[in-house]
């Protein structure tokens, strides 16, 4: 746990040192005509200054701009109709594409949805977006499996805003 305290410590002051914005990474990557698919539909950045951004698209939305436009094959897309489609940037340099799965309620919300990522490796565990697409407001919470248990790990807050009004192409 110590040793993840001073990562997060060391990018944080390494974001300082370097003047860019999550902001600033994000307008550059939009002038260079980045965010033109049908997964591009919010920009959601952190409250404090990691220049981390995700990009991510309701998979509902997804697949009516498909249709929209006239695309086929969106019979393939239909299990993901519920999820969360998210890409994240860390001083401009994104991962790859996740599918986040809608986490199952006992009383269904539409304004506050929870979509989960598990993943394995040394160090398993999973990340859950908390989304109220009222607001835009976003939690995202990490968490490590260890034998039996569930811990907490790690969580960031902000806010998610529109790319795009228009017509999306690809």
């Amino acid at each position: 746990m110590r040793c993840l305290f001073k990562l997060l410590l060391c990018s944080t002051l390494t974001a300082s040192a370097s003047g860019q914005t999550a902001h600033d990474y994000f307008n550059e990557l939009k002038a260079a005509n980045t965010f033109n698919h049908y997964k591009d539909e919010y920009v959601c950045f952190r409250d404090d200054d990691f220049p981390t951004f995700a990009i991510i698209a309701k998979g509902s939305d997804v697949l009516d701009m498909m249709k929209k436009n006239g695309k086929t094959r969106l019979k393939m897309m239909l299990p993901a109709r519920d999820s969360l489609f998210v890409k994240t940037y860390y001083k401009g340099v994104g991962s790859e594409d996740y599918l986040y799965e809608p986490v199952k309620k006992d009383i269904p919300d539409e304004i506050n949805k929870d979509y989960s990522l598990e993943f394995k490796g040394p160090m398993p565990g999973k990340m859950v977006y908390s989304i109220n697409w009222a607001t835009g407001r976003y939690l995202l919470r990490v968490f490590m499996f260890q034998k039996s248990r569930t811990i907490p790990a790690d969580e960031g807050a902000g806010k998610c805003e529109l790319i795009h009004l228009g017509k999306i192409v690809n």
